[in-house]
């Protein structure tokens, strides 16, 4: 019987993988412009990746990646809140499934404060029983590492969980650590509609 509904973040509960590929291409280009990075190869090659993979799978120098890396929380973190607004359909979704009787759950590769900052600007941490970050776990995304981390600390059994992924990334992350899992596109597939009819078929 599922008791508990897992939300990924960037494009599930907010809309920001176009916000966070333009942070890191912009910090690569200003560390090392000789480094081209399109938008396209982005998606292709790195979308829902943590910061920290992403300079990996480049083969950046790890001097130059902790540079990067550094920059791009910089600009995160100046700059999400020009991108966060309340966001009613997200609380009303919330609301319904607080009243229901379920706890909520936030786990991204982001790190903490940009989740923190992202679900407040929303007007909906308080609806959220915890968070776990690219920080709380020893592997990202698509290890199942982040959702074992939250059932370890939370004392969850994965079978009683409802997990809403968009990303390939995530998707494998949410099968591999057991749990029920509800592939979206994207912020709009997310509807109070959906969930209900998932978890109706349970």
């Amino acid at each position: 019987m599922i008791h508990n509904i897992l939300f990924d973040l960037d494009g599930v509960l907010f809309d920001g993988c176009d916000f966070h590929a333009e942070m890191f291409i912009e910090a690569v280009a200003r560390i090392l412009p000789e480094k081209q990075i399109t938008r396209k190869y982005h998606d292709s090659h790195l979308n829902a990746l943590p910061t920290k993979e992403k300079l990996k799978k480049l083969q950046i120098h790890p001097a130059m990646a902790e540079k990067i890396y550094t920059l791009k929380q910089e600009l995160t973190a100046s700059k999400i809140g020009e991108f966060i607004r309340p966001d009613k359909k997200v609380e009303d979704i919330c609301i319904h499934l607080r009243s229901l009787g379920y706890q909520m759950f936030c786990v991204s590769n982001s790190i903490k404060s940009t989740i923190e900052a992202c679900l407040s600007g929303m007007g909906v941490r308080k609806y959220f029983t915890g968070i776990i970050s690219n920080e709380d776990t020893p592997a990202p995304k698509p290890s199942a590492e982040p959702y074992l981390t939250l059932y370890r600390l939370y004392a969850l059994d994965p079978r009683d969980c409802l997990i809403l992924e968009d990303s390939e990334y995530g998707i494998a992350s949410a099968r591999a650590s057991g749990a029920h899992v509800l592939p979206v596109r994207n912020c709009e597939d997310v509807t109070l509609e959906l969930i209900l009819k998932r978890l109706e078929n349970q």
